[in-house]
C-alpha cells in the first residue's frame, strides 16, 4: 500500500512524499500511526552530522533517511505468524524498523506492546519507547534506602526519571538544570533540591547539600563533556557510587578519567535504551507506571505538530523555544 511519509533528504531538510510500503513479512504488522515523539537523539542525524558514519542505524546510512522511533498507533493489518495481536489493537513499542514520521509503517510484532485499555491519558501521549528507557535506568541503578541521587539535566527524560525515583525510599533527589520552569516541574515531581546552574556553582551546591560527601548515584542526561565531568566529580568517593551515562555522546568527546574515575572509582552504568536486558518487560512496566500515574507524561508534552510541520517542529525542539519540553508529530 502507499502512504505519506516525511523523509530527511538533506541536512535540516525533510520532504513530504508518498511511498510504497513493502508487503508485510512473517511476524510483521501494519501500523496506522497516531503520533510519534521527537527524540533529541536524532538531532545529529537531522543536522547531517552522522549520516553514513560507521555504526549508525541502517535508517541513517544515506539520504533519504528515516527518522522517528517513538510511535503510537493502531494495527490495521497483520502478517503471517503474528500472535497476541489483532486488527484494531492500540500499540506502542520499539519502532526502529522504518520511518515513524509517517501515516503508516511496518513493524515486527515482537517489538510492540498493547496499550492498556483503562489507561487514563490520551492515546497520542502514550510514548512507550522513552518510558521503557526510564524503567531501564531505574532497574540498573537499584536505588537503596537513604541514597542521595543526582540528576544532571532538566529535559523530558530527566523529569520522567525524577517522577520515577520519587517513589523510592531515597534521601536526597537533586536536579541540576538551567530552566526555571522545568526545575519547578522537577520539584513538583518529587525532587528534594533543584539547582539552577546559571545562577550558582552547581558543584558547590551539591557538596553543601550532601555535607561534602557527594552522591551515591549520579545520572548524566545533558550529554556534554562539562556535564559528564560534573557528574563524575560528584560521585561519593570510596563508596562504589554509580555514574549513569544516560545521554548520547559523540566519539571525539574529551574526558579526563584520572581524577574522577580512578580516585572516586564509581561503577559506570551505560543506561541508553539499547542496554535494557528486556525492552518489552521494561516497556510493560513503564505503561503500568503511566496507568498508575507515576509518570506524568502529559505535563511534559508541550508541543504537537502536523506531519507537514516537521521541519518547524525539529527546529523548535532543538532550540527549545516557547517553553518546549517534548513534542510529538500527529500525521
Amino acid at each position: 500500500m502507499r502512504t505519506v511519509t516525511a523523509k530527511l533528504v538533506g541536512p535540516k531538510k525533510f520532504k513530504i512524499m508518498e511511498v510504497e510500503l513493502p508487503q508485510l513479512i512473517n511476524g510483521e504488522v501494519l501500523i496506522e500511526i497516531i503520533s510519534c515523539g521527537i527524540c533529541s537523539s536524532e538531532f545529529p542525524i537531522y543536522n547531517g552530522e552522522l549520516i553514513g558514519t560507521p555504526g549508525v542505524s541502517f535508517r541513517y546510512k544515506k539520504y533519504p533517511a528515516d527518522l522517528g522511533h517513538e510511535v503510537v498507533g493502531k494495527i490495521v493489518n497483520i502478517g503471517k505468524g503474528v500472535k497476541n495481536f489483532e486488527i484494531g489493537d492500540l500499540v506502542t513499542g520499539m519502532t526502529y524498523s522504518g520511518c515513524g514520521f509517517a501515516q503508516h509503517m511496518n513493524e515486527k510484532s515482537v517489538n510492540l506492546v498493547k496499550i492498556p485499555k483503562n489507561i487514563k491519558i490520551k492515546t497520542e501521549n502514550v510514548l512507550g519507547e522513552p518510558i521503557m528507557a526510564i524503567v531501564n535506568i531505574l532497574r540498573q541503578i537499584v536505588p537503596d534506602f537513604g541514597d542521595d541521587i543526582l540528576i544532571i539535566g532538566d529535559g523530558f527524560m530527566s523529569l520522567l526519571t525524577v517522577a520515577g525515583l520519587s517513589h523510592y525510599p531515597i534521601s536526597k533527589l537533586i536536579v541540576i538544570g538551567h530552566h526555571e520552569n522545568r526545575l519547578s516541574l522537577a520539584k513538583g515531581f518529587g525532587a528534594t533540591n533543584v539547582i539552577n546552574s546559571k545562577i550558582c556553582n552547581a558543584w558547590e551546591e551539591v557538596m553543601k547539600i550532601t555535607n561534602k560527601k557527594g552522591v551515591e548515584v549520579s545520572i548524566e542526561f545533558a550529554g556534554t563533556s562539562t556535564s559528564l565531568r560534573l557528574a563524575a566529580s560528584l560521585c561519593k568517593a570510596k563508596s562504589r557510587a554509580k555514574l549513569v551515562l544516560a545521554a548520547s555522546y559523540n566519539n571525539d568527546m574529551p574526558f579526563t578519567i584520572g581524577n574522577y574515575l580512578q580516585n572516586r572509582a564509581p561503577i559506570i552504568i551505560p543506561a541508553y535504551p539499547n542496554q535494557s536486558l528486556n525492552k518489552i518487560n521494561d516497556m510493560k512496566s513503564g505503561l503500568w507506571g503511566l496507568e498508575k500515574g507515576i509518570f506524568s507524561i502529559e505535563k511534559l508534552i508541550t508541543h504537537k505538530f502536523k506531519l507537514s510541520e516537521i521541519n518547524k517542529a525539529m527546529e523548535i525542539a532543538m532550540t527549545r523555544h516557547n517553553g518546549y519540553i517534548k513534542g510529538i508529530i500527529l500525521p
